[in-house]
């Protein structure tokens, strides 16, 4: 594989910055995690508690905001919340529209006018009750259709990061639109 030992460098520095032992196989994982953001707006980091998957992305967010490309990061766990509550819901009665934390965050990220990265992080085990709505984002679409009728665009520099233990209620056509990190709680760090 071909390695920037530059950007290496600045992994280092920003796992230093963050009191965290630049070990090589942690290293390595934040590699990888930035080569398949380069590939795909949304991917699983995948591992059990404790494995370092936060610690992950971010020390990717720091190196990259190091190396001059500022990453606004959200993080939200969709299962604090319902489906409604995430996503939106129109009142049958009169029609209006209440905002979910999901259509708010990426419509507000979707709105700023830079191009710089900006990250969603869905920290919290798949559920068939809200991931199955992300189907459309996760696709080649890259658009959340709200009940509303509203439709957001995931733009380009948007990633979709989703934080989970294991893809047991993931169905195929999930798991088949995201990329896969695996972080083993063995990895040494």
């Amino acid at each position: 594989r071909k390695r920037d030992m530059d950007f290496e460098a600045i992994i280092v520095k920003a796992t230093e910055e963050q009191k965290m032992l630049a070990d090589e196989n942690f290293i390595r994982k934040v590699v990888e995690l930035g080569e398949l953001l380069v590939i795909r707006h949304c991917v699983f980091t995948m591992g059990p508690p404790g494995a370092g998957k936060s610690s992950t992305w971010k020390t990717l967010s720091r190196a990259q905001t190091l190396d001059g490309k500022k990453t606004t990061v959200v993080d939200l766990n969709p299962k604090v919340v319902s489906t409604n509550e995430l996503y939106g819901v129109c009142d049958p009665k009169t029609r209006d529209w209440k905002d979910g934390l999901m259509s708010n965050k990426l419509r507000s990220l979707s709105e700023e006018p830079d191009s710089n990265p900006k990250w969603i992080i869905l920290d919290g085990d798949l559920d068939a009750n809200w991931i199955e709505s992300m189907n459309s984002v996760m696709d080649d679409n890259k658009i959340l259709t709200l009940a509303s009728n509203e439709r957001i665009v995931l733009k380009p520099h948007m990633k979709l990061i989703f934080e989970i233990r294991n893809l047991k209620f993931a169905t195929p056509a999930t798991v088949s639109r995201a990329g896969i990190l695996y972080i083993s709680d063995t990895s040494g760090y």
